[in-house]
């Protein structure tokens, strides 16, 4: 049986949910768990393969991603340019399959929760259906206090059970004030636990992950 899933959403466009997913998911993978993920709605590039690779799974890719368009545009709009659609449908199935195989399935959603993927049917409708726990990935520097207290409220105002939020630090160098703050602040502001933060990752492997990331906690 499933021990949960994870829906892994963002603050923003480009804050890190793909490394993020693979970061959780090696270090649930280092613990003994068979971990699955899935990308219900991908549009453009390759986090649904290289999630795939990286963590060695065996799942069809078109299981993974069962809804795929070229363009990196909002999936609503890069959908209906490729003259297809999000088919909800086709992905419960999947999420179906892949909670059957593995003791934690981690889904990384397409952009934030407010993204359309359809009309009037967003990322938070999403975890809705799938009444899946949520992740909330942050950025770590200045702005983010904003970003991630209104991803907290619209969350809750969708009655999603949010897990924690997990910070990414997408870049080198000292980190200011702000970046040594704002996680406590945060906490303190909205009482949901912070999970840690992915620190910045030169290279991009397991071994990286599992030196620099253990001090994260997931529940």
């Amino acid at each position: 049986m499933v021990r949960r899933t994870l829906f892994i959403t963002a603050t923003d466009t480009g804050v890190g949910k793909t490394i993020a997913t693979f970061v959780l998911g090696t270090l649930l993978k280092s613990e003994g768990l068979d971990v699955g993920v899935m990308k219900p709605v991908q549009c453009g590039g390759h986090d649904a393969a290289f999630l795939k690779k990286a963590l060695g799974l065996d799942d069809d890719i078109d299981v993974i991603n069962p809804c795929y368009a070229p363009e990196p545009l909002s999936p609503h709009l890069a959908f209906r340019r490729a003259r297809k659609k999000v088919d909800a449908a086709k992905i419960k199935q999947a999420y179906k399959t892949l909670r059957a195989r593995h003791d934690i399935l981690l889904i990384e959603g397409a952009g934030g929760l407010m993204v359309p993927l359809k009309n009037n049917y967003y990322n938070a409708d999403l975890i809705r259906d799938l009444n899946t726990g949520v992740i909330i990935v942050s950025r770590l520097g200045l702005g983010t206090i904003n970003h991630t207290l209104l991803t907290i409220n619209q969350a809750k105002a969708y009655g999603l059970k949010i897990k924690g939020v997990l910070f990414s630090d997408t870049g080198p160098g000292p980190k200011g004030i702000a970046e040594q703050t704002n996680p406590v602040e945060i906490r303190r502001l909205s009482g949901i636990k912070i999970l840690g933060t992915i620190p910045y990752l030169q290279h991009i492997s397991t071994r990286e992950v599992l030196r620099k990331c253990r001090e994260i906690t997931i529940d």
